[in-house]
This record gives structure tokens, C-alpha cells and sequence, in this order.
């Protein structure tokens, strides 16, 4: 009943983090955090996909498998990089002996993009640099200017997150150079990530520990950025990627046409209370997103891939909202769909309903008077509740992917996002629109 019909996810299990995203020899390669065997966080390999187009995937057999002294629990996230023709896989080796931590960071190379050889550790245990504990994970690959490098996700003894910078000449040999953020970041970082987007740096990591202020940081766990240039330690203003519930451990990479592409978690760590867990699996990832910078702001819209799962395009144009309309007069309505909603000088509250049903809603709402867009999800069905929010100057736009437990919400051109796991029933299908003299000026629905 939970499985999603155009998200990546695992046919049992768990999945997490997205790893080792690359386009190689012509094709996208996606790997991601996998546990086969059951929805808990234990026994961590790497499941594995590739594409051509981003919307047609082929299930590919998983490429590491924690079986070896410096991988036993766990093949930890991760990244990949191509060197000499051939494709290599930089990954945290977990192990745990008599619940002492040890952590390695390993590589593995293939020369066909199926079949993957472990190489060993390269950063072992024992070369952790002074001064921070074994929390030391999540190598993300990249190259500058002729040379590798690296940012690694780390504690420092006294129990608090940072993000290291390592360089190599040649992938197999590291030195570490130096932290890159200061301050406080909670008790741990993952997941970092560092590119550049028209020579503006962008740095990515996922917090652990941060406190709630106000309408930030709501979420168990966060995951945002900080531009800056990879180097520039001054530089604190961490943003929030997503502004929904479930979105964590982010991983970019390059596309075919140069684009910036990102593929992020649509989950949460040590929150397993899914009603899909019933059926024997947990989470996805979400959809692939293209990454530009406007106005000194991260902006993320959907890959332009993603327009091949169209079809049955409907088209509502100058649509005047008075009260209640329900867009099943139009027959618009759905579980799994495409739907793009723009209008024209919003000046008063407006109310958008999806998944609704008797009893089921889940609610996107643009507060006008005070400039605040609103995913409630108190009523959405089985799963975890709660209100997010996110402040909105002006609402033009909302585009939203439905899939079947699931949604992913973009405004105004992806100027803010939220991301989400909703669990209704299965005939909760109306789209349900509430406005006073508001206007939209067009709505275009597909079926996926």
C-alpha cells in the first residue's frame, strides 16, 4: 500500500543516505545506504541504480557489502570519483569491538561500474588527527584546480561537529590540511558535501544537535548550506535546504549538461515509526533536483528530466477562488501526480488541500498577513504529525510531486522546499482549494 511509485527506494528494507552519485561513460550511477534484510539502521551496504535519463532506472547487484576487518559494521556513506578511466568508491568503514568505535575510510574501484574490488583502508583509525574522537565519517570526493580533495564529517573531543578538509595528489595518499567551519554546529556534522556554482562556493553538511529557533530547525536533524569559498572559516550562515519533515544527508554531483544535481534522504535518523515498516520497507530518496544560486540563496527546482512521467495533461487557466473549489469538478485528482499552481498578486490567506479524503488532509497553507507558508500534516493519515514553516515574501508559484506515501513541494521556482512522508488512504484523492478573490492564473496537473 506505502510503496512509492517513481521514488528511488528498495524493494525491502531500509534505505538512507544517498552515496557515490556520478555521470559515468554516459550514464547516472546512484548508489545509496541499503540494509536488505530489514528497516533498522544496522548492516549497512550499498544498494545501487543507474539511468540514462533520471526517470528510467535499472537495478543494478549492490555494489559493497560490509565483509571485510575495516568494513564488519557498516559500508558508511560516501562518494565517487573517476580517475584513469576507471570508477572508485571512497566510503567509511564502520567497526565496532566491544562497543569501542573505529573508523576507516576505505576505497573501491571498478572498471566496468558494476562490479566493485575493495581496496582497503587509506585513511586508517589510528590517523585520525589529535584532537577529534572516531565520529569521523563521510568522505565526499572532488577535484580543484588539477588536485583531489576531500571534506569529511567530524567531532572534536569536546563533543562538538566540524567539517575537515583532506587533499591528495593521486586519490590513494591523503594529507589532512584543516578544519573549514568553526563555531558551534551541534555535537556532530555529516554528509558534507563542498561545490561551486559560477565560482560561488557552496558548502553542505547535516548538523546534529541543533536547537530549535523559532520556525528553524525543527526536524530531529538538519541538513544546509553555507556559501562561501571552501577555505573561508569566517563564514557561519547556515540555511536549511528543506523545510519539511523528512530530508537529510544531501550528495551532489555533476550532470550530463553541466548542471549541478542533488539527490537528498526522505527520511530521518532514529525516527522508524513509518506504517510502511508493515510491509518491510522504509524511506526513498528524493527526486533528482538541479541546483542554482539566485540572489545570494540556494534555489532547487525539479530535474528537467522528470517531464518524461508525464501524462494526461489537464489545464486550468484564470481559475477564480472564492470559498471552497474542489478540483474533481475538473477532474483533477489523484495520488501520484505532477501539479503546477501559479498565481497572480496574492493579497489574502490561501488554503491548498492534497491527499484529502473523510477524515485525511494534508494541508499547504500561504499565511499572507504574516508572510509564512505552512505544510501541516496533522491530519495526513497514519505516520509522524506536525507543523512546518517557512517565511515567503510573495507566493507565485507551488509545484508539487505526489507519490504514494510521499510529497515533495516547491515554491516559486524553488525558492523554498519542503519535503515530507505522508501516509492517508487510498481514496484520499481530492485537491481541494480555499481563497478569498484570489486568482490562479494557471494550473497544470499530470498524471504520474
Amino acid at each position: 500500500m506505502w510503496k512509492n511509485k517513481f521514488h528511488i527506494e528498495a524493494e525491502k528494507g531500509l534505505v538512507n543516505d544517498p552515496n557515490g552519485l556520478i555521470f559515468w561513460k554516459g550514464e547516472y550511477h546512484v548508489f545509496f545506504q541499503l540494509n536488505p534484510k530489514s528497516c533498522e539502521h544496522i548492516f549497512k551496504n550499498w544498494g545501487h541504480i543507474k539511468t540514462r535519463d533520471l526517470v528510467n532506472w535499472e537495478k543494478l547487484p549492490i555494489a559493497l557489502s560490509p565483509t571485510d576487518w575495516f568494513d564488519k559494521d557498516g559500508c558508511y556513506s560516501g562518494s565517487a570519483i573517476e580517475k584513469d578511466g576507471k570508477l572508485y568508491l571512497m566510503y567509511t568503514g564502520n567497526v565496532k569491538n566491544n562497543g569501542t568505535r573505529e573508523s576507516y575510510q576505505c576505497l573501491a574501484v571498478s572498471e566496468d561500474g558494476i562490479n566493485f574490488k575493495k581496496l582497503g583502508p587509506v585513511i586508517h583509525n589510528d590517523d585520525i588527527p589529535k584532537g577529534y574522537t572516531r565520529h569521523f565519517r563521510d568522505p565526499k570526493l572532488f577535484k580543484k584546480n588539477g588536485k583531489f580533495y576531500m571534506v569529511l564529517g567530524a567531532q572534536r573531543e569536546d563533543l562538538t561537529g566540524t567539517i575537515l578538509l583532506y587533499s591528495s595528489e593521486d586519490i590513494f595518499n591523503w594529507n589532512f590540511e584543516q578544519e573549514i567551519i568553526k563555531g558551534n554546529f551541534g555535537y556532530m556534522c555529516e554528509c558534507p558535501d563542498y561545490y561551486e556554482i559560477n565560482e560561488q562556493g557552496v558548502l553542505v553538511f547535516s548538523p546534529q544537535g541543533l536547537k530549535a529557533e523559532g520556525i528553524f530547525y525543527n526536524n530531529r536533524y538538519q541538513s544546509g548550506y553555507i556559501l562561501r569559498g571552501l577555505r573561508e572559516t569566517g563564514k557561519n550562515n547556515f540555511t536549511e535546504l528543506d523545510r519539511g519533515f523528512e530530508f537529510y544527508a544531501p550528495q551532489s554531483f555533476i550532470g550530463k549538461d553541466g548542471e549541478r544535481i542533488m539527490f537528498g534522504w526522505i527520511g530521518m535518523p532514529e525516527e522508524l515509526d513509518h506504517p510502511s515498516v508493515e510491509e518491510g520497507h522504509i524511506h526513498s530518496l528524493t527526486l533528482p533536483r538541479i541546483m542554482e544560486i539566485k540572489n545570494n540563496k540556494l534555489y532547487q527546482r525539479p530535474h528537467t528530466d522528470l517531464q518524461k512521467l508525464r501524462k494526461n495533461k489537464k489545464e486550468i487557466e484564470d481559475l477564480e477562488i472564492n470559498g471552497e473549489v474542489n478540483l474533481k469538478k475538473f477532474n483533477i485528482n489523484g495520488t501520484t501526480y505532477e501539479m503546477i499552481l501559479k498565481f497572480e498578486n496574492i493579497n489574502s490567506d490561501l488554503i491548498l488541500n492534497i491527499r484529502a479524503g473523510k477524515k485525511n488532509k494534508t494541508v499547504l497553507k500561504y499565511d499572507y498577513e504574516n508572510k509564512l507558508f505552512i505544510l501541516d500534516r496533522e491530519n495526513s493519515g497514519r505516520g509522524y504529525k506536525g507543523i512546518r514553516k517557512c517565511a515567503l515574501d510573495i507566493l507565485k508559484e507551488i509545484h508539487i510531486f505526489s507519490d504514494t506515501s510521499c510529497v515533495e513541494i516547491y515554491l516559486n521556482n524553488g525558492e523554498e522546499v519542503f519535503t515530507a512522508n505522508i501516509y492517508p488512504e487510498k481514496d484520499d484523492r481530492n485537491i481541494i482549494l480555499f481563497g478569498n478573490n484570489i486568482k490562479a492564473e494557471k494550473i497544470e496537473f499530470y498524471e504520474i
